[in-house]
């Protein structure tokens, strides 16, 4: 036998108001537990790591936020967890940062790239004086290095080239790419410090790094057999 539940109007009244409260309180929970998982993070941005640095962009990639810094160089923004932190002004080099739940506040020293065009812009937009950035410029370049930060050369290598390890032969450290290794042969791509070729790199001080690269294959091949396990070029100041 089959039954038929019939509802009167009550009862839809009933279930429609319900329904509507439910989707009400979805509205508003739903919001506000994507707001929850947000938080404040502060910062101070300096340049030669003593000058406050001003009216600076900072962003936060994964929140879409954006905060600018005061005359102190400091910063508040709202982060999400394993947010990145971004800085793109045209007169520094670019800062990227990825941030933890640990992570409370930051102490970010940009790189000035340094040009009498970029003299007049930084100066211009209020982002440092002019006095503080001559003398920076002329006593304090080795805190204006963007590798000034390991402890040697082959780190500052292993962070600019992804793709390198670090090997030892013969009691000898060298960088390898990423690939097949020899056997019978040596595994470590040659290093030019300024064009010089360097068996050991480890007297090259980080501070007085100005870029490293890997030259491209018909650059490499210029250096013969020597060239086979790629070429990392090493400009210093």
């Amino acid at each position: 036998m089959v039954k038929f539940v019939i509802c009167n109007n009550s009862t839809q009244f009933k279930m429609k108001t319900l329904v509507r409260r439910f989707v009400f309180t979805i509205i508003i929970i739903v919001p506000i537990l994507g707001y929850s998982q947000t938080r404040k993070l502060t910062g101070t941005v300096v340049c030669f790591n003593k000058y406050p640095v001003n009216n600076i962009t900072v962003e936060a990639k994964k929140a879409k936020t954006e905060a600018v810094t005061n005359e102190n160089g400091e910063f508040e923004i709202e982060v999400k967890n394993n947010d990145v932190i971004r800085i793109r002004e045209s007169v520094f080099l670019e800062y990227n940062q990825k941030i933890t739940e640990e992570t409370e506040s930051l102490k970010i020293n940009l790189i000035f790239e340094n040009s009498k065009k970029n003299v007049e812009v930084a100066t211009n937009a209020g982002f440092i004086s002019k006095e503080d950035l001559e003398y920076g410029l002329e006593y304090l370049f080795q805190e204006n290095s963007f590798y000034s930060t390991f402890t040697d050369a082959y780190q500052a290598i292993l962070y600019a080239l992804p793709e390198s390890v670090l090997i030892v032969e013969n009691g000898q450290k060298g960088i390898q790419f990423r690939g097949p290794k020899t056997i019978t042969g040596s595994n470590a791509a040659l290093i030019l410090v300024d064009g010089v070729i360097a068996d050991d790199v480890s007297f090259v001080n980080p501070v007085q790094i100005i870029s490293i690269t890997k030259l491209s294959s018909s650059a490499a091949s210029l250096y013969g057999g020597r060239g086979g396990n790629g070429v990392i070029s090493i400009r210093t100041r």
